[in-house]
């Protein structure tokens, strides 16, 4: 769907619907849109056709203009009440009226600015998400259906309308397109099957950004991460037949070749049976998506690319399968790590860990600013947070508040979870230095504390669990059911504005 610009008076705008927001609790619930009516849409002052709209949240009514009017259809959206107002809610809205157009098959739809003057965020910020949130909230992935495909790709326009001009327009279409295409990479990289996606596929899409963007793209086989002593990743890969890759992305401009990069890690765990320790049968189908942290990486890194962001940026993603083959690591081994910390295999389940910390480890030579890594680690954050939450961990309290503040009016939820020095006791071994999983206690800690062993206590470091946020069981609006592409719009927003601090903060 293209976005577009339209200045002028009504009279002058053309298209074939036009969208504009209602409050629920107003003794004028149509106060927002009253002064545009009286002037521009006199046909709807009787008010017979208003009659029966309560605009609850996303409450939609289709009115028809007479034939002479310029916009053949208006479409009223409720936002509900005004005290429940949040950007999520008004993300929501726009994203259903859209999706109504499309049902519709409208081909150009119109969003004036008159339509955002009774709303409590700035017009700026409302034309961003509204665009967004349109783009996002007709998100299909059909690319291997053959039959009973909606092959509709209406509405193919969608339009700001406004008297005068809109100054911002040009950077908000820049950031907007490259954020929306970045998530739509990940989700397309998370839903696609196992058999489609495989570590050497997403070394594909890797390359393909790096040639796109001009950025350094590396990646190691299994045979070179063995001589870099990467024995985590290796004990996970062996099982597989699928040959394991470890992507190295980095996006540097020219002149920052010495700056300190910031780091992203992504888990990409491309099938997960759980290894020896095999899952039961019961929505393995959906281990598929193990491996979006790296997809949301990957969404980053190209948004990012789009975006020219003058900063030095490292991405590092581990794929491979986690298989229970005759050569798959075994509970009772004991494993030796990038960092050279050994690790007893209690769970060959618990592997994300076992490549996260090779990552982590290898990122240390390059100094790096800060680091994040994202994961679908554990269950347990599941059924600590559900599934609209990321848990949130670290080292640096300043940098994980920056993350939970950025992601908030983004739509993109974070909450902190204690990282206490005694959860360590729980990952003491008695054959070696640690062991990768704890009792059944803090699960989602436990896995957070494992990978701090691998972390310099002076680099800003934080942990995203995103096994709960990474797929929606249900529709949400802008995030269709399916994959979300979750954290690509936060990570975007932390590498443009994270500034380092010469000392971490305990």
């Amino acid at each position: 769907m293209e976005w577009r610009h339209m200045e002028g008076t009504f009279s002058q705008w053309r298209g074939d619907i036009i969208i504009f927001y209602a409050w629920q609790d107003e003794e004028a619930p149509l106060s927002g849109f009253a002064r545009w009516m009286n002037s521009q849409a006199p046909w709807l002052k009787d008010g017979r056709a208003l009659k029966d709209f309560r605009a609850k949240k996303a409450e939609l009514l289709l009115l028809y203009a007479p034939a002479e009017e310029p916009v053949a259809r208006l479409l009223l959206v409720g936002l509900g009440k005004r005290k429940d107002w949040t950007l999520e809610s008004f993300r929501h809205a726009t994203a259903m009226a859209v999706r109504r157009c499309r049902d519709l098959a409208v081909e150009r739809v119109l969003l004036s600015t008159a339509a955002l003057e009774d709303l409590p965020e700035s017009e700026e910020t409302l034309v961003r998400e509204a665009l967004m949130a349109a783009t996002l909230g007709l998100y299909r992935y059909e690319a291997l259906k053959t039959r009973d495909v909606e092959k509709s790709d209406f509405p193919r326009e969608l339009a700001v309308c406004s008297e005068g001009p809109l100054p911002y327009w040009p950077r908000i279409v820049q950031e907007g397109k490259a954020v929306c295409e970045g998530i739509v990479l990940a989700r397309d990289l998370a839903t696609a099957p196992a058999n489609v996606v495989t570590p050497s596929h997403m070394a594909q899409a890797a390359a393909r950004i790096a040639s796109h963007h001009g950025m350094r793209y590396e990646v190691v086989d299994l045979d070179r991460a063995k001589e870099l002593g990467m024995g985590g990743f290796v004990a996970v890969a062996q099982g597989s037949r699928e040959p394991a890759r470890f992507i190295i992305l980095e996006h540097c401009p020219q002149g920052l070749e010495n700056q300190p990069p910031f780091v992203l890690v992504g888990k990409g765990i491309t099938f997960d049976t759980g290894g020896i320790s095999i899952k039961p049968a019961a929505k393995m189908e959906e281990m598929k998506h193990d491996m979006a942290g790296a997809a949301t990486v990957l969404g980053t890194m190209d948004a990012i690319g789009h975006l020219h962001i003058p900063r030095r940026v490292l991405a590092l993603m581990p794929c491979t399968e986690n298989m229970p083959d005759g050569r798959a690591y075994k509970p009772g081994d004991v494993v030796t790590t990038h960092a050279g910390l050994t690790v007893e295999v209690i769970s060959t389940d618990a592997e994300g860990r076992m490549i996260l910390c090779d990552a982590l480890s290898y990122a240390k030579q390059f100094e790096p600013v800060a680091m994040v890594d994202l994961a679908t680690l554990t269950g347990a954050c599941v059924i600590a947070l559900g599934d609209r939450v990321a848990g949130l961990l670290g080292n640096h309290e300043g940098f994980m508040r920056a993350i939970q503040e950025i992601g908030t009016p983004l739509g993109e939820l974070f909450w902190p979870l204690p990282l206490y020095d005694f959860y360590f006791e729980d990952i003491k071994s008695d054959v070696a230095d640690i062991k990768n999983v704890g009792n059944r206690k803090a699960g989602t800690i436990i896995g957070a504390m494992f990978l701090k062993q691998f972390v310099p206590d002076t680099v800003p470091w934080a942990h995203v669990d995103i096994a709960g946020t990474v797929w929606a069981d249900k529709d949400l609006g802008w995030i269709p059911k399916g994959a979300t592409g979750f954290g690509v719009r936060t990570l975007v927003s932390l590498v443009q504005t994270w500034k380092a601090t010469k000392e971490v903060e305990r």
